[in-house]
C-alpha cells in the first residue's frame, strides 16, 4: 500500500522573494552557559561574533547597539533569554573580505574549519562517505522555501555541491527535487549538464517525501545507505557556497509565510533573529485576526503558544491559521494511521501505551492529517526537526 498521500496546495506565492531586513531590533538566544562577547551600551557591528557556546559561535545580523537582555521570549514554547541589539540601519560589517574566486581550490580541512566557524551546519559531515544526498524538496506540501532557494540560486547551489564533491572525493552525487515543482525541474535540466558528476533524482509529488529518512530510502539502495552518505538540503549547500565564497557567517534566511489568515502567501528573506510579531506587522496583510501561528511546516509544524519569538537559522516557515472547527472523536478503527504511516509504525498503539518505542518515528504528522476522527496523534509521538 502506498505510505504517501498527494496534497492540492492552492495557495499562491509570488514569483520573487520579498525582503523584511530592517526591524527596529534583533534577539538573539543564548544559555547560562554561554559567554557573550559585547557589553552592554557598546556598538556592535554586523557580523560580529557576539555570544561564544560549547563548538559554535554565534554572530550579530545587524549593525547596532547591545541595549541589553531580555527574559520575556519563547523559544519552542519554553521561556529564554535574548540577547537585544537596536538596529542603526547603518549594516557597519566587522571586517570587509573580497570574495574567493574558485570554491574548488579550498583544502578539506579549510572547508571543515570554515563550516565549524561559522555554525552554518549542523550535520554530522562523515568523512569517508562515497555518496552525497542533496535534498531540495520542501518538507511540507505548503512551503516553498527550497523551491525558491533553487529557483533564484540555481548555479550557486550546483557549483557548490561539485566543489564538495570535488573537494570531499565523492563519487557520487544525487540531487533530489520534486517532480511537480516544474519551473525547478526545467532549470536545473538546462544546467545540471555543466556538472556531469550530480545525478538530478526526481521524487513523487506525495507528502512526507521530503523528510530526510524518506529522501535516503528513495534514492539509495540499503546497500549504499549502509555504507554511509552525506545528507544536505539546498539551504545546508546554499549557506556553504556563501561562507566559502565570501568568508561571512550567514545573518538571513529565507522563509515562508502562508495560511488561511493572510491575503497573499510569500516567501520572505529576513534577518536572523527578528521577531516574529515584526514580521506580522510588516509583512502580512491579515484577513481575519482569530489566528494561531504554527512554525516548520502547516502539517507537522508546532502550534506556538508565545509569539515572542525570534526567527533563527532552523525555521523554515510561519503559517497564521483560523483554528479549525473539527472536534476530535472517538476513533473508529479504521487503520488509516496505520497504513499510512512511512515507517512502519502504529499510531494508536503508541497512543495509548505510553512506554512504546516511538524512535522511528519522524514526526511527519501524516497520521493525524488523514484521521476521519480527527483525532490529534502529535502529542504521543517522537520525532525531531531537521
Amino acid at each position: 500500500m502506498n505510505k504517501s498521500i498527494s496534497i492540492k496546495n492552492n495557495s499562491l506565492i509570488q514569483e520573487d522573494v520579498e525582503n523584511f531586513l530592517n526591524p527596529d531590533y534583533i534577539y538573539i538566544p543564548f544559555y547560562d552557559t554561554d559567554n557573550i562577547l559585547v557589553s552592554v551600551g557598546k556598538k556592535v557591528l554586523k557580523e560580529e561574533a557576539i555570544i561564544e557556546r560549547k563548538n559554535e559561535i554565534v554572530y550579530s545580523s545587524v549593525s547596532g547597539k547591545f541595549i541589553g537582555t531580555t527574559e520575556s521570549t519563547y523559544f519552542d514554547n519554553k521561556e529564554g533569554k535574548c540577547i537585544v541589539i537596536e538596529n542603526d540601519f547603518k549594516e557597519k560589517v566587522i571586517d570587509k573580505k573580497g570574495a574567493v574566486k574558485y570554491i574548488s581550490e579550498y583544502s578539506k580541512e579549510e572547508v571543515f574549519s570554515l563550516i565549524k566557524k561559522y555554525s552554518i551546519c549542523s550535520k554530522v559531515i562523515n568523512n569517508g562517505a562515497k555518496i552525497m544526498v542533496i535534498n531540495g524538496i520542501d518538507q511540507d506540501p505548503y512551503e516553498r522555501t527550497y523551491s525558491f532557494l533553487i529557483n533564484n540560486h540555481c548555479q550557486k547551489i550546483l557549483e557548490v555541491i561539485d566543489a564538495l564533491a570535488s573537494i570531499l572525493n565523492i563519487s557520487t552525487t544525487i540531487l533530489a527535487i520534486n517532480n511537480h515543482d516544474n519551473n525547478n525541474v526545467v532549470m536545473l535540466t538546462n544546467h545540471i549538464g555543466t556538472y556531469p558528476n550530480i545525478k538530478l533524482k526526481l521524487l513523487p509529488d506525495a507528502y512526507p517525501s521530503g523528510y530526510k529518512e524518506l529522501v535516503i530510502k528513495n534514492t539509495l539502495t540499503k546497500k549504499q545507505a549502509n555504507e554511509g552518505y552525506i545528507y544536505m538540503t539546498v539551504e545546508d549547500m546554499y549557506n556553504i557556497y556563501n561562507v566559502l565564497k565570501r568568508r561571512k557567517p550567514i545573518t538571513e534566511k529565507l522563509l515562508t509565510l502562508s495560511g488561511n489568515s493572510i491575503e497573499n502567501s510569500k516567501v520572505l528573506n529576513v534577518k536572523i533573529g527578528t521577531i516574529i510579531p515584526d514580521i506580522i506587522e510588516n509583512c502580512c496583510d491579515i484577513v481575519n485576526d482569530k489566528y494561531f501561528v504554527i512554525k516548520n511546516g502547516l502539517i507537522a509544524g508546532k502550534t506556538l503558544t508565545h509569539l515572542n519569538q525570534p526567527i533563527t537559522s532552523n525555521m523554515r516557515s510561519l503559517f497564521l491559521n483560523t483554528k479549525s472547527k473539527d472536534i476530535e472523536r472517538k476513533c473508529i478503527n479504521c487503520g488509516l494511521c496505520n497504513a499510512k504511516c512511512p515507517v512502519g509504525l502504529n499510531p494508536k498503539y503508541l497512543k495509548e501505551h505510553k512506554n512504546a518505542d516511538r524512535s522511528k518515528c519522524i514526526g511527519c504528522g501524516l497520521c493525524t492529517y488523514i484521521c476521519p476522527s480527527k483525532i490529534n496523534f502529535k502529542p504521543y509521538l517522537g520525532g525531531k526537526d531537521e
